[in-house]
């Protein structure tokens, strides 16, 4: 069996609570594999180097001060809807950080380019008319903390759990 891994910032309650609903009839498989998150790497190292790739993370988060993320209304890719956040940089600061320290792993493989575009996925799509299609629940914007990062292992592409390696805290 071939593990994949990633580093998420899983979403509170508050946002499972609307996201979870959408994402059991838009992304079922997602849902069965992760929560509802924010993607920071993917794919990241290989299994075999995550515990020391966990030791670079924690120094890395050691130095980041937690921060507030907002989640506001809905945005889309070809294929994906996704609640957004209304201030993408500091997500994308840690993002910068982590990277720094892991360039060969290039978020979604280098697919999109070298930088992250945060988002939280609550529906996966096989053509456009399913995607036209979709209704979305309106939501008041919310805010929380993030305090944490997850790295995370699982099989891609499988409707497995993931399973976590390790919470490491943000140290500021």
């Amino acid at each position: 069996m071939n593990l994949s891994t990633a580093i998420v910032i899983y979403a509170p309650h508050q946002v499972q609570a609307i996201a979870t609903p959408t994402m059991r009839q838009y992304a079922l498989e997602s849902l069965i594999r992760v929560p509802p998150h924010i993607t920071l790497m993917f794919p990241f190292v290989p299994y075999e180097h995550l515990d020391e790739a966990a030791n670079t993370i924690q120094s890395i988060c050691s130095n980041i001060t937690p921060f507030n993320i907002t989640l506001s209304g809905y945005d889309q890719f070809p294929g994906v809807i996704f609640m957004q956040p209304a201030d993408p940089e500091p997500i994308k600061a840690v993002f910068r950080q982590i990277y720094d320290a892991f360039p060969l792993y290039p978020p979604y493989g280098g697919a999109f380019g070298n930088d992250l575009h945060p988002h939280l996925t609550v529906g996966e799509f096989k053509n456009e008319d399913e995607q036209h299609a979709v209704w979305l629940p309106d939501y008041a914007p919310i805010t929380f903390r993030a305090e944490r990062v997850h790295l995370i292992y699982g099989v891609h592409r499988e409707p497995l759990p993931w399973l976590t390696h390790s919470v490491i805290q943000f140290g500021g």
